[in-house]
């Protein structure tokens, strides 16, 4: 197959990011023609795949929107894209910035549309809601953001040959709000390489839990205080552990001073984007993910990797992808994952069977990722 990706983005934030490209060099891999279309500002070099490069001038979070800035370049670049790319059969996208990009390229190659439906923003934003502690800004702010999504649902439901979504949750959710005209395919994450790396594998020796990791964003989504909360109440009870954070994100300062006020600074680390989380999961004894929404998280996959013990809020495709319920703890209820986690840190026995549980989870991403997208693009084509 000739398959075309697009990312216009100046550069690679995410792990989804970084997952969209090495789906694209795993394609070409498997004998695939691949063009990759990327901004001439963006600092990656790929190995298998063709890459054409377009001028993209966009500020992030800006005016206007990257959306509409990298379908024009797309439009701009028609004449260059032509030269080297006569015909496609699939244009591969991931994620609503790139859809009018995809659109646009679908119309002058001729090729059919592949969305990867990587975040539920609708239902993020409408879980959001329950938390009931938003300013009115923040309240219409929601609401506009909750159109806008809205309005990209159904104009990928309309667009799109083909979707895929990471779970089964986000498939149903989806289809619940809007019909679509094409095949739908859900593919999750998968544990290989180059992201999940040998020497990575079970690195994790903890036989017991004194230290708890966190790794996402600084802000709401991904439940930080809630963790911060139980820490308090674990506290409170006469459990006192180490707690690391790791992540992104401009409210870093505002839980370093929520862990102050709580009387926890001493409990707590407080670390900004890395490179390379293994370190931070080799070491540690629990991954706690309290996310408000999430769709299906990558660090979930490289805890199961490293060995690390994790448990998460039940939301989104968390519950597929950890299924046991020991492993799972209701969203937004900082005294349920208080006494999940005292109960792990008390009794050796859960400790060793939250671990066995998480082991036997791992074997069920040991699957060929990009083999599985070829193979939804062969069966869309039927």
């Amino acid at each position: 197959m000739t398959i075309v990706g697009i990312f216009l983005n100046n550069e690679i934030r995410t792990g989804g990011h970084r997952r969209y490209l090495e789906l694209l060099e795993d394609l070409a891999g498997r004998g695939n023609t691949v063009f990759l279309i990327l901004n001439e500002d963006l600092e990656y070099e790929a190995n298998k795949a063709i890459t054409l490069r377009v001028k993209a001038k966009y500020t992030r979070r800006g005016l206007p929107p990257a959306s509409g800035i990298f379908a024009q370049a797309i439009a701009d670049s028609v004449g260059n894209i032509r030269a080297v790319v006569p015909q496609a059969d699939w244009i591969l996208i991931h994620g609503e910035t790139h859809l009018k990009a995809g659109m646009t390229c679908s119309a002058l190659l001729g090729g059919r549309l592949l969305f990867g439906h990587r975040s539920n923003a609708v239902r993020e934003l409408l879980n959001s809601r329950m938390e009931g502690n938003a300013t009115f800004a923040d309240s219409i702010r929601s609401r506009l953001e909750l159109i806008r999504y809205r309005a990209y649902e159904r104009s990928i439901a309309k667009s799109a040959d083909a979707i895929v979504f990471q779970s089964e949750y986000d498939r149903d959710d989806f289809l619940s709000r809007t019909t679509v005209r094409g095949s739908v395919h859900v593919i999750g994450g998968n544990i290989g390489e180059p992201r999940f790396k040998r020497d990575h594998a079970n690195a994790n020796t903890s036989q017991s839990l004194s230290s708890v990791l966190f790794i996402g964003t600084y802000g709401s989504r991904k439940g930080l205080r809630y963790l911060l909360e139980a820490a308090g109440i674990l506290a409170s009870r006469g459990i006192f552990l180490r707690f690391v954070i790791v992540g992104p994100g401009e409210q870093k300062e505002r839980f370093i001073r929520q862990a102050e006020g709580m009387g926890l600074s001493e409990a707590f680390e407080f670390h900004g984007r890395v490179p390379d989380p293994f370190p931070y999961l080799s070491s540690a004894d629990l991954l706690v993910v309290p996310s408000v929404f999430d769709s299906y998280p990558d660090t979930i996959l490289e805890a199961l990797h490293a060995g690390t013990p994790v448990i998460a809020s039940s939301v989104g495709g968390i519950p597929e992808m950890l299924f046991h319920e020991a492993l799972l703890f209701p969203p937004m209820d900082a005294a349920a994952l208080a006494d999940r986690i005292g109960l792990i840190a008390k009794d050796p026995g859960q400790y060793a069977k939250i671990k066995s549980l998480c082991a036997s989870r791992a074997t069920s991403f040991h699957f060929d990722w990009a083999e599985r997208w070829e193979l939804a693009m062969s069966n869309s084509e039927v």
